[in-house]
């Protein structure tokens, strides 16, 4: 079976042949999307692993920050307290710290998934 190519024209084209260049433009199609998705994964990933590092950077310095604050609240309690008091105050007020970001956690944990927002760019 066979249809005209045009009014026209008097060429004509199986429709095998139209089937077998449909499954090649699909093929294509399909082919084009999957470069595309390894393409778009390279790129993110790359980003991924810079924000990592940089993550990990502010890690470091935060944490070497804190123990640092630790080290000045206890020194500076340190001579109107004494020492045992001011090691108390101290890591009563980290556990005042902790607690917050516990508390903290725990509301961002409860709050509804349809209220955050995906930005899917």
């Amino acid at each position: 079976m066979s249809l005209p190519f045009s009014p026209g024209r008097q060429d004509r084209i199986a429709i095998s042949d139209l089937i077998r260049e449909l499954f090649n433009k699909v093929s294509e199609l399909i082919s084009t999307q999957v470069e595309l998705t390894k393409t778009e994964l390279k790129v993110e990933s790359r980003k991924l692993v810079v924000v990592g590092i940089y993550g990990v950077a502010a890690l470091v310095i935060g944490s070497v920050f804190i123990l640092s604050l630790g080290v000045t609240i206890t020194l500076a309690l340190m001579h109107p307290l004494g020492l045992v008091w001011a090691s108390v105050i101290t890591t009563g007020l980290y556990l005042v710290m902790a607690g917050l970001a516990v508390a903290l956690m725990m509301a961002e944990l409860r709050k509804k998934s349809d209220t955050v927002d995906v930005d899917n760019s």
